[in-house]
């Protein structure tokens, strides 16, 4: 068995840190790293690498890949899914993330699309009225009509769920960590110029309108850094928390599983 921990940003401290780990198993590389054929590889943690076609053919008993970070979409899911390989994200700063948020908001009554990690933590230190919509469920857009803040903390979404629909009936201001996919920037810019959003805090945007949004002086862009920063964020705590989840995924017993894959029988998996 051999664990291929890559992206050297985040792990460069564990180089001098073997009290946290000393396995010979374990391999730090490069984002830029070549990648060879090698059986022995069985699980991959990335922090940012994007991971496709190449990865799975040069690992082909590879059975977990662990995302150091809230979302999975730099992962090739339906290769994941294909290949038998499951995905976890280790969700390192939630309560960074959900401080963030809570220090963004400015309302008394927040609509929370998202009913994970983020969107939960956010609540428990929120003081006002909160509703969570969990962001595949199915609901009534007039829902908004109630709430003078509409938070995003989605996971990754295949279709926008900030959409004209969402906001034609709303009056107030968006939070959002989620990715890109989940925010429709064409409607958001609608919604600000025509008076029914009255700011946006993004922690991430796509380039597309990016600009436009920022010109309004009512959309804040964050460059992806809610989670915090590099002398904050990889602690003791956060690398501990790694090497636990390698540890379930081995034995089949994360809760953080966000792809499950089926184990087999026949080899002894």
């Amino acid at each position: 068995m051999k664990v291929i921990l890559k992206d050297k940003k985040d792990l460069n401290a564990l180089r001098t840190r073997e009290d946290i780990w000393s396995n010979e198993d374990y391999e730090i590389v490069g984002s830029q790293d070549e990648i060879s054929r090698d059986i022995q590889v069985e699980i991959l943690s990335v922090k940012f690498s994007k991971v496709g076609q190449k990865t799975f053919n040069a690992y082909p008993n590879l059975k977990w890949i662990i995302c150091r970070s809230h979302g999975y979409d730099n992962v090739r899911a339906d290769l994941a899914e294909k290949y038998n390989v499951g995905i976890v994200c280790t969700n390192p700063n939630t309560f960074e993330v959900a401080e963030w948020i809570h220090r963004k908001v400015l309302g008394n009554k927040v609509l929370v699309l998202g009913g994970g990690r983020i969107g939960k933590k956010f609540c428990e230190l929120y003081s006002g009225e909160t509703f969570v919509v969990k962001s595949k469920t199915q609901y009534n857009y007039d829902i908004v009509k109630n709430y003078d803040t509409i938070v995003i903390a989605s996971s990754p979404t295949d279709k926008p769920i900030l959409t004209k629909e969402l906001l034609e009936n709303f009056r107030g201001g968006v939070v959002s960590i989620s990715r890109p996919s989940c925010i429709d920037n064409n409607a958001l810019l609608d919604a600000i110029n025509d008076g029914k959003v009255l700011y946006a805090e993004m922690d991430m945007l796509d380039t597309t309108l990016r600009e436009e949004l920022i010109h309004t002086n009512k959309c804040r862009y964050y460059k992806h850094t809610a989670w915090g920063n590099d002398k904050t964020a990889y602690s003791d705590y956060y690398f501990e928390n790694l090497f636990k989840e390698i540890d379930l995924c081995l034995e089949s017993k994360s809760e953080n599983v966000v792809l499950k894959r089926t184990r087999s029988v026949l080899f002894g998996d």
